[in-house]
């Protein structure tokens, strides 16, 4: 569990610490880079269909474009490759991780095949991916027991890996405890072929999260090897689109013509990718946003991080937001379907936080994608959302990643309504739904009335608060002046709508203007006859950027 306050001491100390690490197994030249992911395949598959489940695996292909030769080397030797898969689904307005979190392949030699990295020499070893040289393996590769290990024992930012005590020393099952941590490998062919009858610890996906009309697949590659600098590993990842059909018995998986270097976040439709890691000290993050609306003066914010390489993970995600913005229906995905594990979410003055459960704490480990989102009456600006880091380490406790967040408030909810059964909401709309100077099309709605209701809206003379009857609230300081027309009629929908137009006026810059609307409704709260909207402050001009 985060503690804030000792997180605000670390990032002080980390001021001073962090010019004195480096990424410290660093070899010049290293660069591995995934050439091609490709032909995605079912393989073993438990349970009946839709409530099912399979092993998934595919191929990958790596060249070495650096000057360095790439240590392949297998197991129970440190120096070697380690490959990681995600498989993600697009639906909704949403990119998710679909996958469970999955174990590693650990790679144990070299083809040294011809590539598009460089010129290759042929008759060299095949323990290394050698200069210019290319290595594949399959997707049957990827579901094999026998060279699959936890992700937790390896050290992502570094690319290490220690055998002594590793799943391989320790056995499946294990053997006595003499034997466990010798630094031979235990876990034989025999015990694999065994495993390999069942889906285990391979990538799993589940027949529902490929049963959804209408959505779009994608499945990611990545190398991990050790010693590669950070500045060259953006190639290291891949993705391609995948096709998903039931045919009655198993699923059938085709692949799509575009494969691409990079996070897989880079896929969502319409979502910005940004990235950063912490310094020379751990791995990076890339973070997606996409923002849609306002929708009834909401907005949507969807936020998607990937933890790439970064080994301590990520305990909290925070985003900036005025603390006068409303913020409603947070919500939270990850991959393991254990509602133990979801973090919550809740808006903390000037921030949103989402944080890891304390009762069981699931950080965002590397090769691993979360989800969070909310609704806003912030609009988008540019700004820097927080990955808080959750184990402890030399580096800085925050990682900031350049980002999209609700920091403008250019109409602030006053306060709630009242009506039955429920209070009419009012908003403002238009083409932009603010009021700079010259906004022809800027008008207020009030929806939620009765079909057919008659609506007025008005306008504060001074702002303020003044509590009436029924236990409803006008927003003003003393009286209220109906603008418009005299009313305004509900549409079949509930929506009663006034124009607004504010004129080019240098006078009005800055102005601020307090609004509220009533429904006549038959056993309102309000004299027994009226609904209330909550109250709306309209800032405006144009050179409102920030919170009220």
């Amino acid at each position: 569990m985060l503690i804030r306050t000792p997180r605000r001491l670390g990032l002080v100390l980390a001021t001073v610490t962090t010019g004195l690490v480096a990424q410290s197994n660093t070899i010049p030249g290293r660069d591995i880079r995934l050439e091609d992911t490709f032909s995605i395949q079912q393989y073993r598959r438990t349970g009946s269909f839709p409530n099912g489940v399979q092993a998934i695996g595919m191929w990958t292909t790596c060249c070495n474009p650096g000057t360095s030769d790439i240590p392949f080397l297998a197991a129970m030797q440190p120096d070697h490759g380690f490959i990681h898969y995600i498989v993600a689904r697009e639906s909704d307005g949403r990119l998710v991780q679909i996958s469970n979190y999955a174990w590693v392949k650990h790679t144990f030699g070299s083809s040294n095949d011809p590539s598009s990295c460089g010129t290759c020499t042929n008759g060299q070893t095949t323990s290394y991916v050698h200069v210019g040289c290319s290595d594949t393996y399959a997707n049957s590769q990827a579901v094999d027991h026998y060279n699959l290990g936890p992700p937790q024992e390896v050290d992502p930012w570094l690319g290490a890996w220690d055998p002594i005590c590793s799943h391989f020393d320790v056995g499946n099952p294990p053997v006595s405890p003499a034997q466990q941590c010798d630094g031979n490998r235990s876990l034989t062919h025999s015990q694999a072929n065994v495993l390999n009858q069942q889906i285990g610890d391979t990538m799993r996906v589940y027949d529902d999260d490929l049963d959804v009309p209408g959505a779009v697949f994608w499945y990611q590659s990545g190398y991990l090897v050790p010693s590669e600098a950070e500045a060259v590993r953006d190639d290291n990842l891949g993705s391609r689109q995948f096709f998903a059909n039931w045919n009655g018995s198993n699923w059938s998986l085709s692949d799509g013509n575009n494969f691409s270097n990079s996070s897989i976040l880079h896929r969502w439709n319409g979502a910005t990718v940004d990235s950063n890691s912490n310094g020379a000290d751990d791995g990076r993050y890339y973070v997606a946003v996409k923002v849609t609306g306002p929708v009834n003066g909401l907005y949507h914010y969807e936020y998607a991080v990937h933890n790439r390489d970064n080994k301590r993970g990520m305990g909290e995600f925070r985003v900036p937001v005025c603390a006068d913005a409303q913020v409603l229906n947070l919500g939270f995905h990850d991959f393991d379907r254990d509602p133990l594990t979801d973090w919550t979410g809740s808006k903390q003055g000037a921030e949103i936080v989402f944080a890891a459960s304390a009762l069981a704490p699931a950080p965002l480990r590397w090769n691993s994608i979360y989800n969070f989102w909310f609704d806003s009456d912030a609009a988008p600006m540019a700004g820097a959302v927080m990955l808080d880091q959750y184990d402890i380490g030399a580096g800085n406790l925050t990682v900031d990643v350049s980002s999209t967040t609700p920091s403008g408030v250019y109409n602030q909810f006053l306060g709630a309504g009242c009506g039955v059964p429920s209070a009419p909401v009012l908003f403002a709309t238009g083409t932009p739904d603010r009021a700079t100077l010259g906004n022809s099309s800027l008008s207020l709605r009030a929806s939620g009335n009765p079909a057919g209701a008659l609506c007025a809206f008005f306008l504060s003379g001074t702002p303020g608060v003044t509590a009436l009857p029924g236990g409803c609230t006008a927003y003003t300081g003393n009286v209220f002046t109906l603008i418009g027309p005299e009313v305004a009629v509900a549409d079949p929908a509930g929506m009663a709508s006034l124009g607004l137009p504010v004129p080019v006026d240098p006078a009005l810059e800055g102005v601020d203007l307090d609004l509220q609307a009533v429904a006549f409704v038959s056993g309102g709260p309000l004299l027994g006859s009226l609904n209330a909207t909550n109250g709306l402050r309209v800032r405006v001009g144009n050179l409102i950027t920030s919170c009220p």
